[in-house]
């Protein structure tokens, strides 16, 4: 049986979105090796809603800068303008991550390209992530039907599915985005969390034993 990975993130985290190339060419490079899956953290979700102000801009721009600077990734004019300068906007991450469950559901093979894909929707063009047309438009460009995609979005058991993978999230350790955790059997070891490069990680998934290593810093 393989070994589990599964990469904790959250659609509107700008470290994830940063990440983004990184664990997608080592999910397709160890796709064979490794069983990859997703699993939403719930950033910003609940009572963690939050809607734009001048607090909050402030605090995301100074992060964009960082996580710009480490990762080489860079946040769209669209971004900027319809989100960071919209005081209306209403940062909720629950519709990202029931498409994340959904995805996996529905096609799991494509699931990681799915989300880079929802990441660009939303750091790079600025579009509306709480609208279910962002979400079924970009599936119907992984051959998934509008239709049946949005019939699960709106259904109870993904819903349910979703929180579960908030708890899920939470009772492994993950208490920063992204973070890696690897599962073998009952043994859940936290590989790396915060933003690693490509050659860090690849040296983690490349290693036979690598269930055995200390958190990468």
């Amino acid at each position: 049986m393989k070994t589990k990975i599964y990469y904790v993130m959250d659609t509107m985290c700008g470290w994830c979105y940063g990440s983004s190339d990184v664990i997608t060419m080592l999910q397709e490079k160890y796709k064979d090796v490794y069983d990859f899956n997703l699993l939403p953290g719930g950033m910003w979700a609940g009572d963690n809603v939050k809607k734009m102000s001048t607090g909050l801009r402030d605090y995301i721009k100074d992060h964009n800068v960082e996580v710009e600077k480490l990762t080489g990734k860079s946040f769209g004019e669209g971004y900027n303008k319809n989100v960071l300068e919209d005081n209306s906007i209403v940062l909720d991450s629950f519709p990202g991550a029931k498409a994340v469950v959904i995805i996996q559901k529905l096609k799991k093979e494509v699931a990681f390209s799915y989300l880079k894909r929802i990441q660009e929707a939303f750091f790079v063009f600025g579009k509306d992530m709480n609208s279910v047309e962002i979400y079924s438009k970009i599936a119907e460009s992984f051959s998934i039907s509008r239709e049946e995609f949005e019939k699960e979005f709106y259904s109870e058991d993904i819903r349910q599915e979703t929180f579960k993978c908030f708890d899920m999230a939470n009772v492994m350790g993950a208490e920063v985005f992204p973070t890696v955790i690897a599962q073998e059997g009952s043994k859940v070891t936290i590989m790396a969390h915060g933003y690693n490069s490509y050659d860090d990680l690849d040296r983690i998934f490349s290693s036979s034993n690598f269930a055995d290593k200390s958190v990468v810093k």
